[in-house]
């Protein structure tokens, strides 16, 4: 299933879609638990895990991230800049 599928949903306003996704949470939530972890799964959370206890470096913050890509989120959406 793609955005594609549903061309009304491409075109809702930012806060309508952010309501949507909200609702769709919410209606996966109680099923959730039921999930199981496949072992390609399992295998990459620990070595995720791994790496981190390596190094102890948590996830750069999203403006940090921003400022070494060297472009703000406002000069991603200004293709003039």
């Amino acid at each position: 299933m793609k955005l594609a599928d549903f061309p009304g949903v491409g075109a809702l306003p930012v806060q309508e879609k952010l309501e949507l996704v909200d609702e769709l949470w919410l209606s996966v939530t109680p099923q959730l638990e039921s999930l199981a972890t496949s072992e390609e799964e399992k295998s990459l959370l620990d070595s995720r895990w791994a790496a981190f206890l390596k190094t102890r470096r948590l996830p750069s913050r999203w403006n940090n991230f921003r400022r070494r890509c060297g472009r703000t989120v406002d000069e991603q959406a200004d293709p003039s800049s």
